[in-house]
């Protein structure tokens, strides 16, 4: 074997390696373009497999520069056949970013790692193994499978997916499907190389969902409102139209309660420009009267609005809305919001994918 050849072109590793090993090679090459700690134990033609070898890999702190090393695998017991199904369920398990595999004969989700149940908030289902609902409802699902079936037919499928469910709501992910197991399994491995932090609003459902009538906003807001504590004196819908230069804002409780209802803003200075530019996943203001930004004096100060925390939601074209929980005290809010608010920001996710949907 040509170690230099290995390590430098993709054609003759393909021809070099054992073609049961190959897919977790080509992940570690994934792993290395997302910068992510790797590992990958594989086996040659050239001797048929007798001396395994493992490659491992990590990014340096601080820098650009990839570090690891080629040697010699031990495995105890081999390469038997159990041995070898143990370690192809051991590589599904232990994969610290999202794993799943997809029996294409039965059309079902075979295995899942812990990552994965993390991602899909699979906990929240009580006990069983995650369906293709759960990771790819509806027309999603269709490409995940399509996508699964091509990797069964080319060897390996890359590329950008869109998953997500109910609880999750929907992101995109840099996927690498490939081949998993003995070939007449037709089972798929599906591994989340990168998951893209933004989560999306769910699709309206007309099947589950009834749209919000335009009357019904003010009572659906004044209810979230409701369900936060007593330390909160307001709640905002920021409508964003980054595209059109404006955001719309309508605002619930006794910090707005003076506010115009749909009132039109600049969308220059304002929260979701800061949240844009920076790519925040929330943002936090701890007295507004220490603030340089424009919208705090313009919109907030003049409420008697001294703290606030602001969440953004997503859609298919970008920032689509932001969660404003307000407060008249200073340093209300902390870096436990996300986890404090999650509740609240559940439920204005479910009334944003109804309200955008209105006729």
């Amino acid at each position: 074997m040509d170690a230099s050849l290995l390590l430098k072109n993709a054609s003759y590793r393909k021809q070099a390696v054992m073609p049961e090993d190959y897919p977790l090679l080509v992940e570690f090459w994934d792993m290395i373009h997302a910068a992510r700690p790797a590992a990958a134990i594989f086996r040659l033609r050239a001797d048929a497999g007798r001396k395994p070898l493992m490659l491992q890999g990590w990014p340096e702190p601080g820098d650009e520069v990839y570090s690891g090393f080629l040697k010699g695998a031990f495995l105890p017991g081999g390469y038997g056949s159990e041995c070898y199904n143990a370690q192809l369920s051991m590589r599904v398990g232990d994969a610290d970013y999202p794993v799943f595999t997809i029996d294409l004969e039965r059309d079902t989700i075979k295995e899942a790692n812990a990552a994965a149940d993390g991602l899909f908030m699979r906990q929240k289902r009580g006990a069983g193994l995650l369906t293709l609902d759960d990771v790819a409802p509806q027309d999603l699902g269709q490409q995940l499978m399509g996508a699964a079936r091509q990797a069964a037919q080319d060897d390996a499928w890359s590329g950008t997916l869109m998953l997500g469910n109910t609880e999750r709501g929907l992101f995109s992910a840099h996927v690498r499907l490939t081949p998993w197991g003995r070939p007449e399994e037709r089972v798929v491995r599906v591994a989340l190389v990168s998951v893209e932090d933004k989560t999306l609003l769910q699709p309206f459902d007309t099947a589950s969902d009834e749209a919000l009538r335009p009357g019904d906003l003010r009572p659906a807001l004044e209810s979230l409102w409701g369900a936060c504590g007593p330390e909160v004196d307001g709640l905002m819908l920021s409508h964003i139209q980054s595209g059109r230069g404006k955001v719309t804002v309508f605002g619930v409780g006794r910090a707005f309660a003076s506010l115009e209802w749909g009132a039109v803003h600049a969308y220059e200075g304002t929260i979701a420009q800061d949240i844009e530019r920076f790519d925040l996943s929330s943002l936090l203001v701890e007295d507004t009267l220490d603030s340089v930004k424009s919208v705090d004096w313009a919109l907030f100060a003049p409420q008697g609005v001294r703290s606030y925390y602001a969440l953004p939601f997503y859609a298919e074209h970008g920032l689509h809305a932001v969660l404003i929980l307000a407060s008249r005290k200073a340093k209300t809010f902390g870096a436990d919001a996300d986890v404090r608010y999650a509740d609240v920001a559940e439920a204005f996710g479910n009334l944003l994918r109804r309200w955008r949907q209105k006729p």
